[in-house]
């Protein structure tokens, strides 16, 4: 397995535990974390769940197994992790309140577009989602929506002149540059020699797909005639090299071979998407707030001020 294979997977497999948690952790602590939230809108929160966790959810043998007994285990393995997350939400969503901040839909809608930039397009963004994490669409929506909303929070009270807006946008070209993504296939070879003789086999008329299926060593793209997907211009998973030349190819070009940590690679470019341009006004926000979060530092800093400020207890 690659080593960007490996990695993603790794991501992955560490942010699943705590999801698992999560629509149990929500359904049981929520009513009672969301109580002052709802006193902002003048209701009340009501539990008339009586003996719910004592509902038997599994039996094995003689055995029952409780929805109470699932929670305390699921609670052993992630609750102090899951717990912060949930507490952090709520406290999000009052501070948001209380500071008047508010988030509109077309500064959502461009939240997820920036989020789901590394993907063909935001419905895969959302299946992806929803396939390795376990998240629907909806709370993938409502966490973007609590990150964009603590940005907000965070900078509410920085100032940031027109000199450093100007100047962060001088000193930072790249971050306002139309975003490229390639939807690129590759044959890798083990050694140069092979990858030429493949190469040539190409420049004669063999079909890229079926030269991948036969000799590229990379046997999970193989499986689909060397399809390796849409990848981002800077993705940091893929070899610097690789990104750089197919920046240089267009739609249609076959080159290689090509030296990169997986082996000797020729590359076949089958599309590219290129980013709308910035508007002035965009350009001006985003650097505004880059200025300002520099200044407030760590965002992680921000969320235990905002826990330390509503006075957050966990109790064990």
């Amino acid at each position: 397995m690659k080593k960007y294979d490996v990695l993603k997977i790794v991501i992955i497999l560490q942010a699943v535990g705590m999801f698992a948690l999560a629509s149990f952790a929500i359904w049981q602590l929520w009513p009672n974390l969301q109580s002052r939230s709802a006193e902002l809108e003048g209701s009340t929160v009501e539990d008339d769940r009586n003996n719910v966790n004592d509902e038997i959810i599994a039996v094995i043998a003689d055995k029952n197994i409780t929805k109470q007994q699932l929670i305390d285990e699921l609670m052993e393995l992630y609750g102090d992790q899951t717990l912060q997350q949930l507490l952090l939400h709520l406290t999000i969503e009052l501070a948001a309140h209380d500071k008047a901040i508010t988030l509109n839909d077309r500064e959502l809608d461009e939240a997820i577009t920036e989020a789901s930039s590394g993907y063909e397009s935001k419905e895969q963004y959302f299946q992806m989602m929803k396939e390795q994490l376990g998240l629907s669409q909806k709370r993938v929506i409502e966490d973007i929506r609590d990150h964009e909303l603590l940005v907000k929070i965070a900078i509410s009270d920085i100032e940031v002149s027109d000199e450093e807006i100007a100047s962060y946008i001088e000193s930072h070209p790249e971050q306002f540059q139309q975003k490229q993504q390639f939807r690129l296939s590759w044959i890798v070879s083990e050694n140069d020699s092979d990858a030429n003789e493949v190469m040539n086999k190409l420049t004669q008329g063999a079909n890229f797909a079926e030269m991948a299926s036969q000799y590229s060593i990379d046997i999970y793209s193989a499986e689909m005639g060397g399809d390796i997907g849409e990848i981002a211009y800077n993705d940091p998973f893929y070899d610097k090299n690789m990104l750089a030349e197919a920046s240089n190819m267009q739609v249609g070009d076959i080159v290689g071979p090509i030296s990169t940590e997986d082996g000797y690679a020729i590359l076949y470019l089958a599309g590219r998407n290129i980013s709308e341009q910035l508007t002035e006004e965009q350009r001006q926000q985003k650097a505004k707030v880059e200025v300002a979060l520099q200044k407030v530092g760590s965002l992680m800093d921000v969320q235990q001020q905002l826990m330390n400020e509503y006075a957050i207890a966990i109790k064990k």
